[in-house]
């Protein structure tokens, strides 16, 4: 899923919880995130992350994107093997 797709299913998702409280440009945030995810899963996994992005969004509160990339990096692949290394890019 290219990350431009993920941030306006991420913008829908979480616009229907908190309605006019989410913007599209607090979804982009998270683009660079989808980015890597993307790289190293797939839909499955940058789902997973716009999944935990919804449950976390509230009112007044955003997960930081460093944060959602550290969970990204928790998904496992179909072989377990980690997504990444766990290093900085």
């Amino acid at each position: 899923m290219r990350s431009e797709d993920a941030v306006r299913q991420l913008e829908y998702a979480v616009a229907s919880r908190v309605g006019d409280e989410w913007s599209h440009w607090e979804a982009s945030v998270y683009s660079d995130v989808f980015d890597h995810v993307a790289q190293e899963g797939d839909d499955r996994h940058v789902n997973a992350v716009i999944d935990r992005i919804c449950e976390e969004v509230q009112d007044g509160y955003r997960p930081k994107a460093p944060e959602m990339k550290d969970y990204a990096d928790t998904l496992r692949t179909e072989g377990g093997r980690p997504l990444t290394d766990g290093g900085d890019a």
